[in-house]
């Protein structure tokens, strides 16, 4: 049996929304990959001496995969929230997209 969880949408104003997107789009920009080897460097250097610094050195393409993931969820939010910012009302923010489609039927 599936459990519904509650869904509880966020209203953003226009102003707000842009902010937060913004605000994704460019802390994306720190985590993309064309700059994965400055930051596989600086991630190597802030978690040398511990284990997960050599899980990342014996581990490289999948620190690449895990960092350009990052980016790529991280760039879709930003956008999305600027999308919603343009959006003439502005929309809620869905927590739960699956709320959307029950909504219209």
């Amino acid at each position: 049996m599936k459990a519904k969880s509650p869904v509880c949408a966020v209203n953003l104003t226009p102003g707000q929304a842009e902010n937060r997107g913004l605000a994704w789009v460019i802390g994306s920009f720190v985590m993309c990959p064309c700059h994965l080897p400055i930051t596989l460097w600086w991630m190597a250097l802030l978690l040398s001496g511990t284990a997960a610094g050599a899980l990342l050195r014996s581990h490289p393409v999948i620190a690449g995969i895990i960092v350009t993931l990052l980016w790529l969820a991280g760039t879709w939010r930003g956008i999305r929230y600027l999308l919603i910012a343009r959006s003439d009302p502005p929309a809620a923010l869905r927590l739960n997209d699956s709320s959307q489609s029950e909504r219209r039927s």
